[in-house]
């Protein structure tokens, strides 16, 4: 196979580059960013201890599942090596077209970027935040630790977008409660570096580092108003009456037996000539 050029991978790299600004910029659109701090405060893994006169409680306060569900819908393709928005693809396509930027931000800032996204491994085993481990009293050894990493793409990869039985099966023991609790903070930082890699595209843009197209960065993304009301016209027929052939043009006859609904006219005042007149008219 021939080696591509440099005119076929500036093509490919530019591809893939546009179509992680895309969906990036849906990412961005999404309600969990809308309240960053909270979004911050989900991913950090944060946790509230009380003492109370009945004990030492533990909380950790996450989204509605729904709309965990809904982001984490939009970040999967950048976890998927056959997508163009493929994280890893992105950023080989940004240390392509900055191959002669010799900038020590920009080195800086892309090596940033690469470790931070490498956090994000739908196959790791590591520990992220914590591990879970099931125990009794009455038993001498607790069930073996499950990472969050683990709990969090069962979530993901079984509950979600697939139904994937061997995650699921690992994770039995602790039910889809756990697997959520694992999986809402791992979405949420991967809305932040998602939109934080948008951040520094956009940059490099303005920076005229990086060249890519204005209508990535303008073209809907989301829909933001789901009642469509649209002016059209209408023709109604008997039941079982033929369809015209299609398309219609402007001035095409349909025949008599179709009529074209229109607003009724306006029902006159019957009643206006039998109202009494004052003398003298």
């Amino acid at each position: 196979m021939p080696k591509p050029t440099d005119d076929e991978l500036d093509q490919l790299h530019q591809t893939r580059l546009a179509a992680f600004v895309l969906r990036a910029r849906r990412v961005k659109a999404h309600s969990l960013y809308q309240d960053f701090a909270a979004l911050e405060r989900v991913g950090d893994v944060n946790l509230e201890i009380d003492v109370t006169n009945d004990g030492t409680w533990m909380t950790q306060a996450l989204p509605p599942e729904e709309v965990v569900e809904s982001a984490a819908a939009r970040v999967r393709p950048l976890l998927l090596q056959n997508e163009d928005a493929y994280h890893q693809n992105t950023l080989k396509a940004l240390k392509w077209m900055l191959r002669d930027v010799e900038r020590k931000d920009v080195i800086a800032l892309l090596g940033s970027l690469k470790r931070e996204w490498s956090e994000f491994d739908p196959q790791g085993r590591e520990t992220l935040a914590y591990a879970v481990q099931h125990g009794r009293i009455d038993e001498q050894e607790p069930t073996p630790a499950v990472a969050d990493n683990v709990l969090a793409f069962a979530w993901i990869y079984g509950d979600v977008v697939h139904n994937d039985g061997e995650r699921l099966a690992e994770t039995a023991q602790h039910g889809v409660a756990e697997r959520y609790r694992a999986a809402a903070p791992i979405v949420c930082r991967l809305i932040v570096q998602t939109v934080a890699t948008l951040h520094f595209i956009e940059w490099l843009r303005a920076q005229d580092l990086i060249t890519l197209p204005q209508e990535i960065f303008e073209q809907q993304v989301v829909v933001t108003d789901p009642v469509f009301r649209e002016k059209v016209a209408v023709f109604v027929a008997p039941a079982g009456e033929e369809m015209p052939p299609m398309p219609l043009r402007v001035g095409d006859e349909l025949g008599p037996e179709w009529c074209r609904l229109v607003a009724p006219s306006p029902v006159a005042d019957v009643g206006k000539d039998l109202e009494p007149k004052a003398d003298g008219e």
